[in-house]
């Protein structure tokens, strides 16, 4: 979804007193924890009973919920682990309880997965404080969950999206070089040891566009910027992709607001498509070259 308008008057996805929605990753493991798969995917299904602490605090044990699809997102995120979140529609036991913006219980039905227009309309929702920018950072992100689930793996597309990246970040005399893997461009980043690795991260994420992140950083933490970050930590180059997103969205945003001299789709330009056609990773593993992966092709 790369150029279709959300409609503004899109409604919020919400839940009455007895349901409410869960986000897991894309593979349906747990968005902050990590872990294995919390169960197969299959709906309706009922997750095992828990203890449930009832205490005040926001966190504790029991299954986690939200009463809004764009709470569970901007909590979970839109892409912890560089994939789209999946949201779905729970009922919760009858010993529910609601701590802030969140909700536990000591068991949970999995009814159905979120609709597209459930999703569009939690990120519209989310995108409000955008102001008159929202339509538009809107669209950018369900665009951004469009690319990140690689639905295709074109060799082609992908090479033809970095080369396009390169030349809008001013970096059209670089090279790009296609490794086997993720894992092995990663490596052949890290054995280039004596090179300035630091300056080649500054070129390829267009260093003078961090002054977004600054300008931002001086203004409120707005429920969709929260949604961007990559959540797992536990596997930060997994989700190099998701920090690509957050980037490109930030700039996107600070550009059109005019706190920085810079096109709005200065890192959104190719790379998009390029996760699009299948891309895993693109990092910088040497002077003025860009190494480069597709995702893993299934048989």
């Amino acid at each position: 979804m790369n150029d279709a308008t959300i409609p503004a008057e899109s409604i919020v996805a919400e839940s009455t007193v007895t349901t409410g929605f869960k986000v897991v990753t894309h593979d349906l493991c747990a968005p902050i924890q990590g872990g294995p798969p919390i169960w197969t995917g299959d709906t309706p299904f009922t997750l095992p009973p828990v203890d449930l602490d009832t205490k005040q605090n926001d966190c504790g044990r029991g299954w986690n919920y939200c009463e809004r699809l764009s709470t569970a997102f901007r909590i979970a995120g839109l892409w912890p682990n560089g994939r789209p979140s999946r949201g779905f529609l729970v009922e919760p036991g009858a010993d529910a309880i609601i701590r802030g913006d969140k909700r536990r219980a000591s068991t949970l039905t999995v009814v159905r997965e979120a609709t597209e227009d459930e999703i569009r309309a939690a990120i519209v929702e989310m995108s409000a404080p955008f102001g008159e920018h929202a339509q538009r950072m809107a669209n950018d992100q369900m665009a951004w969950r469009s690319a990140l689930a690689r639905a295709e793996r074109n060799a082609d597309q992908v090479a033809a999206g970095l080369r396009a990246a390169l030349i809008a970040r001013g970096l059209g005399e670089w090279e790009i070089q296609e490794h086997p893997s993720a894992r092995d461009a990663w490596d052949a980043r890290d054995a280039r040891a004596a090179w300035d690795a630091r300056a080649a991260w500054a070129a390829w994420v267009a260093r003078d566009a961090w002054a977004a992140r600054d300008a931002w950083a001086a203004r409120d933490a707005w429920d969709a910027r929260d949604a961007w970050d990559a959540r797992a930590a536990w596997d930060v180059r997994a989700a190099w992709a998701a920090w690509a997103a957050r980037d490109a969205l930030t700039v996107t945003y600070a550009a059109l607001k005019g706190w920085i001299k810079e096109q709005p789709e200065l890192l959104t330009v190719g790379i998009r498509d390029a996760y699009s056609a299948g891309l895993a990773v693109a990092i910088p593993t040497g002077p003025k070259t860009l190494g480069y992966a597709l995702i893993e092709a299934h048989p």
